[in-house]
C-alpha cells in the first residue's frame, strides 16, 4: 500500500515539476506580445456559378395591361376563380422572375402558358407537387427550381399558384 502511495506522489511530482519547463517552451514558440491582429481579409473570387442569374424583378414592372385577370373556363373540383385571382397575385411576386410574366417563358425557365409540359402532364395536383417539391434537375432549361417556387409560400398560397399555372396553360378549353 505504502509503495502504491510512493509511486503516486512522486508521479504527481513530476507532473508539477514538468508543467513550468511545459510552459515556458510553448511561450517560446509564440511570437513577441502573443498573436498578430488580424486587420483585414483577403477576399478570395467565387467560381462562377453553372447557371445563369435568373433575371432581375422590380416590384411594380412588368405587370402591364398584357398581364390582364386569368378568367379560368374549366377549373376542376376544388379550384375556384378566387384561388386563380390570389395565384396571379402570388405569381407576380417570386414565379415571374423565371417563368416570366404571363408564364410566356425566359432561358431560365418554361412557358407555362401553353399545354406542354415538361416533367409532368399538366393535372392540377401535379402542378401542386411540383410547385411543393421543386425541380431540382430540370429536363430542360438551365435553372433548377427551388422547393415552394423559391418562396415562403403557404400550402393554400401554392394551391392558389397551381389554380394560376392550371388556368394560364388551359386557356384554350382543352382539359
Amino acid at each position: 500500500m505504502r509503495k502504491a502511495l510512493r509511486a503516486r506522489v512522486k508521479f504527481a511530482g513530476s507532473v508539477v515539476c514538468a508543467a513550468p519547463v511545459l510552459l515556458f517552451a510553448l511561450t517560446a514558440c509564440l511570437p513577441e506580445g502573443g498573436y498578430d491582429k488580424v486587420t483585414h481579409r483577403e477576399k478570395r473570387e467565387l467560381p462562377p456559378p453553372d447557371f445563369p442569374p435568373p433575371p432581375r424583378v422590380i416590384a411594380g414592372v412588368g405587370q402591364t395591361a398584357a398581364s390582364a385577370r386569368v378568367v379560368a373556363t374549366n377549373l376542376p373540383a376544388g379550384v375556384t376563380q378566387e384561388m386563380v385571382d390570389e395565384g396571379q397575385q402570388a405569381y407576380g411576386t417570386t414565379c415571374t422572375a423565371c417563368h416570366g410574366a404571363n408564364g410566356i417563358g425566359t432561358p431560365v425557365a418554361p412557358a407555362l402558358n401553353d399545354n406542354q409540359w415538361i416533367n409532368i402532364s399538366g393535372q392540377y395536383p401535379e402542378i401542386v407537387q411540383v410547385i411543393t417539391n421543386g425541380v431540382p434537375n430540370p429536363k430542360e432549361h438551365s435553372g433548377a427550381m427551388p422547393p415552394r417556387g423559391g418562396g415562403n409560400f403557404s400550402d393554400e398560397q401554392i394551391r392558389a399558384l397551381a389554380a394560376y399555372v392550371y388556368a394560364l396553360s388551359h386557356q384554350g378549353g382543352g382539359a
